[in-house]
């Protein structure tokens, strides 16, 4: 049976899109490599230069004083030995301090320019999208079931029909976006989140938002006069986190908003502990006047360079 026109363009973009998912993945690889190999010759270049520094200056007290300076020491060897582990302690030390986190990040801004092409094509075509479904997770079964029988089906939701009812979740995945979900949350406290307001048009705004002990659920706080007010009163909104130092993010449009049952002073130490400093500039006036919002997730993908994972909070639906 011959597959319609329309069905084999849509093939036609699905083998795009998993070619360029292929080209993202060996530019990611390829920026995993140049990234250890870097860092590496660093280290290796500290240790070198500090076992050397250490070896010549036992050699020159050696020298000077006619004989060890501890008995057992009496081996230029050992000397460099010492010198090598402290240089590689340093080299370490050096690396988590402020000069050494700006090398590593220079080097991954210019990986990321290096493989930007590969990237940005890799990352337009992460979602994709067919009658209004995300199917990337069903393109490389579909085409596998294409190309094996290839005059089997008689249109492409044919194949899709199959690749879904025989389909196996496994729950590692899911954790892995939950695992995900929380290291980016963990990472950065700011997020845009998107509203309309009473003539429909479209608002975002910064804000910082903390987690709470329930997933996907996060608090945010405004001040009552705020424009943003009764846009949140309507109850929905979209979000996106902004960019880590790789290019992670959080993006959601299933996302309803609600006023939370809390005072401001009741979650004052989530503040404390999640965004230092937040509550510097607020008076105890403040504080008492500020009200507190609720984001409840229904759904996100956090997605970067190296992932696209899919997040599903099955205890946030939205009230019907």
């Amino acid at each position: 049976m011959a597959l319609s026109p329309d069905d084999l363009r849509v093939i036609d973009d699905m083998k795009q899109r998993e070619f360029t998912q292929k080209k993202r993945r060996r530019a990611v690889s390829a920026m995993h490599r140049e990234r250890t190999r870097f860092r590496a010759l660093l280290s290796t270049l500290i240790t070198v230069v500090v076992a050397v520094v250490v070896g010549l200056g036992y050699a020159a007290v050696r020298g000077l004083f006619g004989a060890p300076l501890v008995e057992f020491w009496d081996n230029d060897w050992l000397a460099l030995v010492i010198g090598a582990v402290i240089g590689w302690l340093l080299g370490e030390l050096w690396f988590r301090s402020a000069s050494g986190r700006r090398v590593l990040t220079g080097k991954d801004a210019r990986l990321n320019q290096k493989y930007s092409g590969d990237l940005h094509a890799g990352r337009r075509w992460q979602q994709f999208f067919y009658r209004g479904e995300e199917i990337s997770a069903l393109i490389p079964r579909a085409l596998y079931t294409l190309e094996s029988h290839p005059n089997e089906y008689e249109s492409l939701d044919a194949v899709l029909a199959e690749v879904r009812a025989t389909r196996y979740e496994n729950p590692r995945f899911r954790a892995r976006g939950q695992e995900l979900f929380n290291s980016l949350t963990d990472a950065t406290d700011l997020v845009i989140l998107s509203t309309v307001d009473e003539f429909g048009r479209p608002s975002s705004r910064f804000m910082r938002f903390v987690t709470t002990e329930r997933p996907g659920v996060w608090y945010v706080t405004s001040a009552p006069e705020a424009p943003k007010i009764p846009e949140f009163d309507r109850g929905q909104a979209a979000l996106l986190t902004v960019p880590t130092e790789n290019g992670a993010t959080i993006s959601s449009n299933r996302v309803h908003v609600r006023r939370a049952s809390k005072g401001f002073a009741e979650i004052a130490d989530f503040y404390r502990a999640q965004v230092p400093r937040y509550l510097d500039g607020m008076t105890s006036e403040d504080q008492a006047r500020e009200i507190v919002y609720e984001v409840i997730i229904e759904s996100a993908r956090v997605s970067s360079w190296e992932y696209n994972e899919p997040v599903l909070f099955e205890n946030n639906r939205a009230p019907v």
